[in-house]
């Protein structure tokens, strides 16, 4: 086996930090919490867990780089972050990116878009900058520099947005991170796997949410094998066809009687999303009138199974009850009625938090996603 010297560069590396951390009693520690590490064509970056409810990781934009917090966001398809005209009165400090510091950006043609998804939007300008994501760079990417936010977007903890859908459909021509990452080579295969820990502690930041890794995955991160169910092909969006979903063993709803249903797997949204017919049927089997439960009812709920791809996934008590116990104790479910008229389920946060997701691209006729259940 041969080495590049890129990689004698960081077999060195590795070694001179283990020499660093070697203690007086022969032991190692090595940290890999928040890093960023690309080996081989892999790209990983560590996201962190605001408060149970979103994840986002660094990215850095421009040369020299400037550093940004971005949800990875497979419900959407654009990348932006704030520019300086970003307002200052915000819940949390952001970086602002200075393109006039950036010798590698430039402005492109065309006026302001709106971003807007639904919840949340911002106004943005189309620019092309080097991107660095877990140390893989991305030359020439287009990127939205933001400004205008609304209200949600003056409340959140992130900086901004990197879209992982197939395709951008903001602006005509623009490419999307994902699409440059294949197309220019960077990562050795087409596929990249999420995995979301669960927040520890109640409330704040949890440094250690979990990892995006680009060009491959992580067997220690999950039980077993995937499921993969391929993708649907009607939009940009990675959507998946499902089948029941089963309470206590049984087949408590059937919703996909007269219509094929699909489900978006979508890293954006927090919680599972679903029609209001039949999310009402759910809180009909467990013994749920509305979204916030007493927590009494809490030990006495069911197990409720997701039948994606012939199997049965799982979600217990503890994945679909979010329980917060400051100031006071308050239990709410994660299983929500969409917040648009909508047939298509949302499978958010709240589920793949429990299952480890790889979405494949490797074949363009028939993508796919894969679960397995996350360790």
């Amino acid at each position: 086996m041969s080495f590049s010297t890129t990689t004698k560069m960081q077999i060195l590396l590795l070694f001179l930090v283990i020499q660093l951390c070697h203690g007086s009693n022969d032991t190692v520690s090595i940290s890999l919490k928040r890093h960023t590490l690309n080996v081989g064509g892999t790209s990983f970056v560590g996201l962190k867990n605001f408060d149970g409810v979103v994840f986002y990781g660094e990215i850095s934009v421009g040369s020299p780089p400037q550093k940004f917090n971005v949800v990875f966001d497979t419900g959407s398809t654009d990348l932006w972050v704030p520019s300086k005209e970003w307002p200052e009165e915000t819940d949390h400090k952001h970086p602002k990116f200075d393109k006039d510091a950036s010798k590698t950006c430039r402005l492109m043609k065309g006026g302001e878009v709106n971003i807007a998804y639904e919840t949340g939007s911002v106004v943005g300008i189309l620019a092309q900058d080097n991107v660095n994501v877990g140390g893989v760079v991305i030359k020439i990417q287009d990127l939205f520099l933001a400004r205008n936010p609304d209200t949600y977007f003056r409340s959140v903890k992130f900086d901004g947005v990197l879209g992982l859908g197939i395709k951008s459909s903001r602006a005509q021509g623009s490419v999307t991170v994902w699409e440059n990452m294949v197309k220019q080579k960077l990562i050795t295969k087409p596929i990249f796997s999420l995995y979301l820990r669960p927040h520890k502690g109640d409330g704040g930041e949890d440094p250690n949410g979990g990892q995006i890794m680009f060009g491959g995955f992580d067997p220690k991160q999950f039980k077993g094998e995937h499921v993969y169910v391929p993708m649907k092909l009607s939009d940009d969006r990675w959507k998946i066809k499902m089948s029941k979903i089963y309470i206590n063993g049984k087949p408590a709803i059937n919703f996909c009687d007269d219509v094929e249903c699909t489900a978006m797997v979508d890293s954006g949204s927090t919680d599972i999303f679903g029609p209001d017919e039949a999310v009402g049927k759910i809180y009909k089997e467990i013994g749920a009138t509305k979204v916030i439960i007493r927590c009494e009812q809490f030990p006495a709920l069911p197990d409720i199974y997701f039948e994606i791809g012939g199997k049965h996934l799982r979600l217990t008590k503890h994945d679909y009850v979010e329980v917060k116990t400051n100031p006071k104790k308050s239990c709410r479910l994660r299983i929500v009625k969409s917040k648009v008229r909508r047939k298509d389920w949302v499978l958010g946060e709240a589920f793949m938090t429990k299952f480890h997701t790889v979405f494949d691209y490797g074949d363009v006729k028939t993508p796919r996603i894969g679960f397995a259940e996350a360790i």
